[in-house]
């Protein structure tokens, strides 16, 4: 099961398509093609923002972090070698400026339920509502509740649907290691969910990141 309303990785079998496409405009970025670097920017905008806002919990922080990690990569495309993805290359600058905003402003502070975004779906009104409460959980549980190196491979993982050897190269771990802090992750999230009594949302909209609640 995924949680519908914070999507990630577009699915389906585009990717090597759109990834070869990626190193054209890339080239021609780092040729100064300023319009081929906006090009970049739509594509990975929304999902480097929502990243970002399972990351941090917070819409506004999420838009900030978001529009830093694009200047940040736009300064450093000369060094990009294309070893990785653009993708994974630019997951590993964003996660570096969350770790350092985290680390400016680490406090416990309540998160604006009307902040997270809800899709018009055709859900049932009180669907829409239980969906919303259930994404408050999440996002809490996310932020507060989780080491921040557990809070990041589960997102990566789960959320966002990166393979193993992905988050190993933007984490900067052995696959091993990733694979055992996934399993950390996902129990201590799971316990922190029921604790929390946020699993009476699911019983009647089920609805949480892939592999935590089946464990």
């Amino acid at each position: 099961m995924k949680v519908e309303s914070l999507p990630g990785r577009d699915g389906g079998g585009g990717g090597h398509v759109e990834e070869t496409e990626n190193v054209t405009l890339i080239e021609k970025a780092k040729r100064g093609d300023e319009e081929a670097f906006n090009d970049l920017f739509e594509r990975e905008q929304k999902y480097l923002f929502n990243l970002m806002l399972q990351l941090s919990g917070d819409v506004a922080a999420a838009d900030d972090l978001t529009q830093e990690a694009f200047v940040r990569a736009y300064q450093k495309l000369a060094s990009f070698r294309l070893q990785a993805s653009f993708r994974t290359w630019l997951t590993k600058i964003a996660i570096n400026i969350f770790r350092n905003e985290h680390r400016k402003k680490a406090r416990h502070s309540t998160l604006c339920l009307e902040e997270i975004p809800v899709p018009a779906d055709g859900d049932r009104p009180e669907h829409v509502v239980i969906k919303s409460e259930l994404q408050w959980c999440i996002l809490h549980n996310l932020r507060y509740h989780l080491p921040k190196k557990y809070r990041e491979v589960l997102v990566l993982r789960d959320l966002q649907n990166l393979s193993y050897k992905e988050i190993s190269e933007v984490l900067g771990w052995s696959l091993s290691r990733t694979k055992t802090n996934l399993h950390r992750a996902r129990g201590m999230f799971r316990r922190q969910f029921i604790n929390g009594r946020c699993k009476a949302f699911t019983d009647d909209y089920l609805c949480i990141c892939e592999g935590i609640l089946s464990l």
